[in-house]
């Protein structure tokens, strides 16, 4: 039976953004009274980070009391791809913090993100906050920019950290998301290529690839067994909202169809949050679940 778990978007909607540790504890109560019995969880930035190693114990004897297990720890660390060297070197080490709690609360995977290249941003910037949809970019590109040359260190940056992850036993993984370095399944499996590690892999963020326009059947055939997670979502295909599944114009039957082609046994998060549906979370949330769970047992046993 598939694992269908409460993705940290969840928390973010509601008790915001890094979020605390007093509310992450808050927020895995809410997973347990809902009927999860998986979760994931974030941390942002040095200062969240060093919340969650201060309080780790606490944290994992709440997961023990409700039941829950933790699957995906995502360590996201904007450092990591600075043109900086000595930042990346710091985001390399944050990260290293985040495997070492991955693997202190037993979870199967670290995650990070691309996030955006050192562009110049005219107004709006893509995750300045926690979640905006239906953002417009403008953008000035350096003349002194190489993408070639920053790709390059990307794909140098990611490999240390797979082996990081590897080192532990994790596996490690990356969601194309709209507006970041790795956007779509074709830049996403470029950089698997690239990277060249057994252990690195996709999270098939089905929301932001739909609001990116691609066909997420042929999605998931391009990345195949590389899938190590998905996250669930809906929209409209025209912008990046987080509903449940079912109340978009996502393919489901095609996704779960081409997921149960490769093999697919991973974890399946709902990712469903966002300030639109704020008010009528838990209900959203309830609704996305019983639809996966329904869609998981007619396709994936």
């Amino acid at each position: 039976m598939a694992r269908i778990c409460l993705a940290w978007l969840y928390a973010i909607t509601k008790y915001g953004y890094p979020t605390p540790v007093d509310r992450m504890l808050n927020a895995f109560e809410d997973a347990a009274r809902l009927g999860f019995r998986y979760v994931e969880v974030e941390a942002v930035g040095e200062r969240n980070l060093r919340e969650v190693e201060e309080r780790r114990g606490e944290l994992r004897a709440k997961l023990s009391e409700l039941g829950l297990d933790l699957v995906n720890f995502a360590g996201i660390f904007r450092e990591i791809v600075s043109p900086d060297s000595s930042e990346r070197e710091k985001g390399l080490v944050m990260l290293e913090r985040a495997a070492e709690l991955a693997a202190y609360f037993g979870v199967e995977m670290l995650q990070t993100d691309t996030f955006t290249p050192p562009l110049e941003f005219v107004g709006a910037r893509p995750y300045s906050s926690a979640v905006v949809f239906g953002e417009r970019y403008r953008v000035r590109v350096d003349p002194a920019f190489s993408w070639r040359k920053f790709w390059s260190t990307l794909v140098e940056t990611m490999r240390r950290a797979s082996r990081i992850a590897a080192a532990r036993g994790l596996k490690f993984i990356i969601e194309p998301r709209i507006g970041e370095t790795v956007s779509n399944s074709d830049a996403m499996l470029r950089l698997i290529d690239e990277v060249g590690e057994d252990n690195f892999g996709a999270v098939l963020d089905v929301g932001h690839l739909h609001a990116a326009k691609e066909l997420i059947p042929l999605s998931v055939e391009k990345l195949g067994g590389r899938i190590f997670y998905v996250h669930a979502s809906d929209n409209d295909g025209r912008d990046n909202y987080h509903w449940a599944p079912g109340r978009g114009t996502v393919d489901w039957e095609g996704v779960f169809e081409a997921l149960r082609k490769h093999g697919f046994r991973g974890p399946i998060a709902v990712d469903v949050g966002g300030p639109d549906i704020a008010a009528r979370l838990d209900e959203e949330v309830a609704t996305a679940r019983e639809f996966l769970e329904r869609m998981a047992a007619k396709y994936l046993g």
